[in-house]
């Protein structure tokens, strides 16, 4: 029997769909690979930023794309790669009982360290590292010893001591607090397996305690630091909020996903990301100094000048 025209038109649309359907699923393939961080993202962040020519590390020669202004710029697809590596490195740290601290005393740092180590339960340094914190730590415990005890006072409002002396007290609480208050729960426990940095320059002592006691060190270097110094590079810019801010919190995420908790910025849609605005800078006037043993010259020669503008104003 001779196959309709209809029977005919069904197979070859069938075997069209059969075709199809392989490209359709390449297709899909491509388009399910998520990124870690978009590149408009860590564009956007201003990653890509380096230090002036005259001031680079020749061995992060490899991580520069080029220079525009007399400016290395970062390439942004390395950035990507290794924040990714970083990533699921600290993830599967993360999942066994391995304890991290966060570093970060440069001021652009300071908060985003506070909110990476409060979201991981983690322990954090982000004022002034204060030496033998790893190789030394009874010393700093006994720092630490004493500000519990100075807090014990201040809860019985310093009962047996006299006014002066309270305010003597609260003023060593507030200093130890400042320094201790990240390291505190460090007191009677293992020394931290890991050290995240935020700068390596900036917290080179931290940096060297880490080494030597054989921590592992993940850190930000921007191209006028030394990657030997640290195992886990991630090549981006160090001086901008918006950049340590981004590449903190996806470090955060990666601990934070382990544990079953939410994640922030780690594959999430551009729109998602909300980064923090950059600070604005405050205009300070330059001091003018004056080696004389006189006062400055400037005053004296402004009231000559005021003098002779009213002689002439007279005349």
């Amino acid at each position: 029997m001779e196959k309709t025209k209809k029977e005919v038109e069904v197979k070859k649309t069938s075997k069209h769909k059969v075709e199809e359907k392989p490209e359709v699923k390449k297709q899909e393939k491509i388009q399910a690979v998520p990124e870690i961080i978009s590149r408009e993202k860590l564009l956007e962040a201003g990653t890509y930023f380096g230090h002036k020519v005259a001031m680079w590390n020749p061995k992060m020669k490899q991580y520069i794309w080029g220079k525009r202004m007399g400016i290395h710029i970062l390439d942004v697809a390395k950035t990507q790669k290794a924040l990714e590596l970083a990533y699921k490195l600290l993830q599967k740290m993360a999942s066994k009982p391995i304890s991290f601290i966060w570093v970060g005393t440069k001021k652009q740092a300071k908060k985003a360290i506070e909110q990476a180590a409060a979201r991981t339960s983690s322990a954090y340094v982000s004022e002034r590292w204060l030496g033998g914190t790893l190789t030394n730590s009874q010393t700093i415990f006994r720092s630490v010893r004493e500000l519990e005890r100075l807090e014990n006072l201040q809860a019985t409002n310093y009962e047996g001591y006299t006014k002066k002396e309270g305010l003597l007290f609260d003023k060593k609480i507030a200093k130890l607090q400042k320094n201790l208050g990240g390291i505190r729960k460090l007191a009677g426990k293992q020394t931290p397996q890991v050290m995240i940095s935020a700068s390596p320059l900036d917290d080179k002592i931290a940096i060297l305690e880490a080494k030597k006691k054989g921590l592992k060190i993940i850190a930000i270097q921007d191209t006028n630091t030394d990657p030997d110094l640290v195992d886990v590079i991630i090549p981006a810019n160090d001086d901008s909020v918006k950049s340590v801010t981004l590449i903190l919190t996806v470090l955060a995420d990666a601990i934070c996903s382990a544990k079953g908790q939410e994640q922030l910025f780690a594959y999430r849609k551009n729109e998602d990301i909300i980064l923090p605005e950059e600070p604005k800078k405050e205009y300070v006037p330059k001091k003018r100094y004056n080696n004389n043993r006189y006062e400055e010259r400037t005053v004296d020669t402004h009231t000559k000048e005021v003098k002779k503008e009213e002689v002439k104003e007279g005349k």
